[in-house]
């Protein structure tokens, strides 16, 4: 029956592999609809079913093979990402030395108390540092790899992902994922966090949610904040944490306000740093602004339409807020 319709067979055949999807990644497709619509799926009724169930267990399996994976093929694109990098993004050659008089002990003490006060973070020139955060770090990030390594020789590893938080760790869990990221890079010496614009929404909780802001969900936040310093703070590796900037949704920029000060104080007690991005952007209060003036430009846009990413220019003048907290020797 079938054979004489082939169109028909086709539908057929993309209905069972589009069930066959669903069957065996019913976990992703849940985290994937909570973190984007704030509901249960659909497919969680279905658990009461014992078949629908193996199917979760069997792409759970699957997922945990296919990860073992992607680590293996990431190994070999870093060390690619590496020779390319050492072929096409030459260092800049060190300046040649210059003989100069001997200056009195008044003027190397002087010196001496310049360094010291000196507040930027202090790297080590040719060691790894880690990138990490949401889509906000993907666009940042794009403009501290090249000055890092041309002047530094300072390879920036970019483990951002757009889409994720804190908020939803059956999604993606930030604080394993850095945890496996140090462990995977011990050289590191500083990581970058840039998080937070997916994270202004209630938690789940098994088959109920924990309304943003309130006490049980600041401690649950609190604890993946601190689980992703204590990683750093294991392995001697620095934080520099990045707060958020305004946004232009009224409701939303609330938000960020709140969690900037959840990690103002827990980055604080964790040891990191953490610098305010609003000032970068060409703003000095609570409200959001698309455009700021820069001297030899003028008026520019650093915002994008969404209320919440950046322009090229926004992104550039970020990075560079991110270099001026750093100095290497």
């Amino acid at each position: 029956m079938l054979a004489a319709y082939p169109h028909r067979r086709i539908l057929v055949i993309l209905l069972s592999c589009m069930l066959l999807l669903f069957w065996l990644e019913q976990a992703a497709v849940n985290a994937y609809w909570r973190q984007t619509f704030h509901a249960p799926s659909l497919l969680e009724r279905l658990d009461a079913l014992s078949p629908w169930r193996e199917g979760g267990s069997l792409g759970g399996g699957l997922r945990r093979h296919s990860e073992a994976l992607q680590q293996q093929v990431g190994g070999w694109d870093r060390r690619m990402i590496d020779s390319l990098n050492a072929c096409c993004l030459k260092p800049r050659p060190a300046p040649a030395a210059k003989v100069a008089a001997p200056k009195p002990q008044a003027s190397a003490a002087a010196a001496a108390a310049v360094k010291a006060v000196d507040s930027r973070l202090l790297l080590e020139e040719g060691l790894p540092v880690l990138l990490a955060g949401d889509s906000m770090m993907q666009g940042v990030a794009l403009h501290l790899l090249p000055p890092l390594f041309r002047q530094h020789q300072v390879k920036a590893i970019d483990i951002s992902k757009q889409s994720t938080g804190l908020t939803y760790p059956d999604f993606f869990n930030w604080p394993a994922t850095v945890e496996r990221q140090l462990a995977a890079n011990p050289k590191a010496q500083l990581l970058v966090m840039f998080i937070g614009a997916n994270d202004t929404w209630d938690m789940v909780n098994g088959n109920h949610y924990i309304r943003f802001a309130s006490p049980d969900w600041e401690q649950r936040y609190r604890e993946r904040i601190r689980s992703i310093l204590a990683s750093a703070s294991k392995r001697k590796v620095k934080v520099l944490w990045l707060g958020l900037p305004n946004m232009s949704r009224d409701k939303m920029n609330d938000g960020v306000h709140y969690l900037n000060r959840l990690y103002r104080e827990e980055v604080a007690a964790g040891g990191g740093r953490f610098i305010s991005t609003r000032e970068a952007l060409g703003s000095q209060d609570d409200s959001f602004n698309k455009f700021m003036t820069l001297p030899d430009q003028g008026e520019v846009a650093v915002r994008t339409a969404d209320g919440v990413h950046f322009t090229r220019q926004g992104q550039l003048l970020l990075a560079r807020r991110v270099l001026a907290e750093l100095r290497f020797e």
